[in-house]
């Protein structure tokens, strides 16, 4: 069952959270007539990521073997995955008289019962002998009801210990120290609560999230440090594009107005664990613990939008496109993360094949925020990947208009209007782009490679392109696009023997991108090893190229060989350049 519920994926997360590992037992499959096709039925669900699908099957199963723990556990993850909380804690309770101390159905009836302000029972339940070895955010939700239950006296020596030893990790120390922080600040604490805090920023390598730089710059400014909060603040929106709470704040600052603290009660501190969990565990291949987790802890707050958010994007991660569009339309319209909900629900509907409703959500956003450069930047974006170069371009002019003075960060902003400009042939304006990108952002490897490629493919500044290209290599050597731009700069150059080196390495790394394997095929014919060239060019048609006019040339390349087509396209008086893929500005 849950033997050892440590996530590995994540390196130092430990005993942090809930891994997959309660999906990786078999129980034992009753005989009887007709349960069998319900429970693989479910079992496939599970599989494709219908979760809605998979917690009404797994729970019909259930019904048949009543008291099959591993049933129980799959029916739970998945309802409460789905956000079916409340049929979730029924099979939670039935879990804990079946096998008492359960850590899943114990994160399940810890919430419940918070939510209800049973503090002591929780308490009790999460502290008792057989939940003691469980998942270290329980440990920090019983901080959490303890505090509810006896105040933080009877709390903070919980947090203090978790922070001490190392049983969660340099990130269990992270949330502890932070946990402790947002405590004292509900019990009116700043000045210690703003020590905990900068004890937790001390752990972390970037100092912290924007959560974090929030709750201890508030806590400053309310223990009187206000100019610190608002040169903390400051720094870090000049590291970042935007953070609605970040940004709120520094106004509130700049008019010397005193935030109060983000947390006052233990279900929201509870919630808030569960979120930073869930927020760690859904990049790796748990997404369904990082999502039940994030389910939970807007259960247990409703006004936790960031949690809503994370809800929605988990969501659409695994493809649960109409899940994740309802999950963005129940944010608020009149929240700081009100836009990325709608920029997250375009893209979900992009993704579900809606891509017109999904750009009349994005061009409806850019009019009623004019200037909010996230929403100029995601309607130029998906402008972009669905190949409307020219209106991206613009999109991007909008976007660039918004930051006055680009600093170093703003690289990428001229880099996509540069593929948007090169892509609807605009090239003038697009190389213009590619080197002002440059000059934020010095030899960054994408501008390198992109800009270089493009050189090669209009025949001009070949050796300097060479030496971009280089260069881009040197600083990813494993990036098959770039590897195969350095190999085909070289065939242009004439270096036949030095190119083959590089497309035959650009392969290996891309095996099923067909513009490559093309590539390759050219480089194999001019080097005489005609039969393995029509091999690569086979397998480059079997890719189904989408760049414009390239299937029907390496289909001419296979009646005629490289040579009569080469010959055809000097005489003609538009030579066909086969361009490489860019999409989403991965370059060449």
């Amino acid at each position: 069952m849950l033997n050892a519920l440590f996530y590995r994926a994540i390196p130092g997360l430990g005993a942090l959270g809930l891994s997959l590992g309660l999906l990786a037992t078999t129980p034992e499959i009753a005989t009887a007539q007709g349960f069998a096709g319900p429970y693989l039925a479910a079992e496939q669900a599970a599989k494709r990521g219908d979760i809605s699908e998979a917690a009404r099957l797994y729970a019909r199963v259930l019904a048949r073997d009543p008291d099959n723990i591993r049933l129980m556990e799959q029916t739970m993850l998945h309802q409460v995955g789905a956000g079916q909380i409340a049929q979730a804690v029924v099979v939670a309770r039935r879990l804990e008289r079946t096998q008492p101390g359960h850590h899943l159905g114990l994160l399940i009836l810890a919430a419940d019962g918070l939510r209800n302000e049973k503090y002591s029972k929780i308490a009790d339940q999460l502290g008792a002998e057989g939940a003691s070895d469980g998942p270290f955010v329980s440990s920090v939700i019983e901080a959490w009801a303890t505090y509810g239950a006896n105040g933080i006296d009877a709390a903070r020596p919980m947090l203090e210990g978790l922070e001490a030893e190392d049983s969660g990790g340099p990130l269990g120390k992270l949330l502890a120290a932070y946990h402790l922080g947002l405590m004292e600040a509900a019990a009116g604490n700043d000045a210690a609560a703003a020590a905990a805090f900068g004890r937790s920023a001390e752990t972390s390598s970037n100092g912290g999230s924007n959560r974090l730089i929030r709750a201890r710059a508030s806590a400053m400014a309310r223990a009187g440090d206000l100019d610190q909060a608002r040169s903390m603040v400051q720094d870090r929106l000049e590291q970042t594009f935007a953070d609605p709470r970040l940004q709120a704040l520094a106004e509130a600052l700049d008019q010397n107005k005193t935030p109060g603290a983000d947390i006052t009660t233990p279900q929201q501190g509870a919630a808030d664990a569960l979120f930073a969990i869930s927020g760690f565990v859904s990049r790796g291949n748990s997404r369904l613990i990082g999502l039940a987790y994030a389910r939970l802890a807007v259960y247990l707050d409703p006004d936790l939008i960031e949690g809503q958010l994370l809800v929605g994007d988990i969501l659409a991660q695994d493809e649960q496109f109409g899940l994740a569009i309802e999950a963005y339309a129940r944010i608020p319209e009149d929240v700081p993360e009100a836009l990325d909900a709608q920029i997250g629900r375009a893209e979900a509907l992009r993704d579900a094949d809606e891509l017109d409703e999904g750009l009349s959500v994005l061009r409806e956003l850019v009019l009623r925020h004019p200037e909010a450069l996230e929403a100029h930047l995601a309607l130029g974006d998906m402008l972009r990947r669905s190949s409307q170069f020219a209106e991206a371009a613009t999109a991007y002019d909008g976007a660039i208009a918004l930051i006055g003075e680009p600093v170093q960060r703003h690289w990428a902003l001229f880099y996509q209007r540069g593929i948007a400009y090169e892509r609807s042939k605009q090239w003038p304006k697009a190389e213009a782009d590619f080197l002002q990108a440059l000059e934020l952002e010095k030899d960054q490897p994408l501008v390198l490679n992109y800009l270089g490629y493009s050189w090669v493919e209009m025949r001009v500044n070949l050796e300097e392109a060479q030496s971009m290209i280089e260069l881009a290599v040197e600083q990813r050597p494993d990036d098959g696009y770039i590897v195969d731009s350095l190999g085909w700069v070289l065939y242009r150059l004439g270096k036949y023997e030095e190119s083959l080196i590089h497309m035959a390495r650009a392969v290996e790394l891309r095996p099923v991108d067909p513009t490559i394997n093309d590539h390759y095929g050219d480089v194999l014919w001019i080097n005489g090893r005609k039969i393995e060239a029509e091999f690569q060019w086979k397998r480059a048609l079997s890719f189904d190229p989408e760049e414009e006019g390239q299937a029907e040339r390496i289909k001419r390349k296979l009646e005629v060989g490289l040579d009569q087509v080469l010959k055809e396209e000097a005489e003609s008086t538009s030579p066909a350049l086969v361009e490489t893929e860019a999409t989403d500005g991965d370059g060449g």
